[in-house]
């Protein structure tokens, strides 16, 4: 089981900002990096990133298993190979 903040990161695409600007809520600049890596997160960090965002913590995190957040991230690396295999393929033609 694990913590996920892939709707974090919808939310502050959604506003056109950046994992830094999350610094702005008075959280360490590390913390950003934590966020995008699905660290863990103390309470006060998430309800200061909450009240900057005004935003309920279900709005920007959720729990899933912890199997099915390794197939994600399997999923989402052969994404993004084959993005850059079609790249290559585009730049030979």
């Amino acid at each position: 089981m694990m913590i996920v903040y892939y709707k974090l990161a919808n939310v502050l695409k959604e506003r056109n900002m950046q994992w830094k600007d999350l610094c702005e809520s008075g959280i360490s600049t590390n913390m950003p990096t934590r966020f995008s890596q699905n660290k863990n997160i103390s309470s006060d960090t998430i309800d200061k990133v909450c009240a900057f965002l005004k935003v309920q913590p279900g709005d920007i995190m959720e729990w899933i298993d912890e199997s099915e957040q390794k197939e994600k991230e399997i999923q989402s690396q052969i994404d993004a190979l084959q993005k850059q295999l079609e790249e290559v393929k585009a730049n030979k033609k």
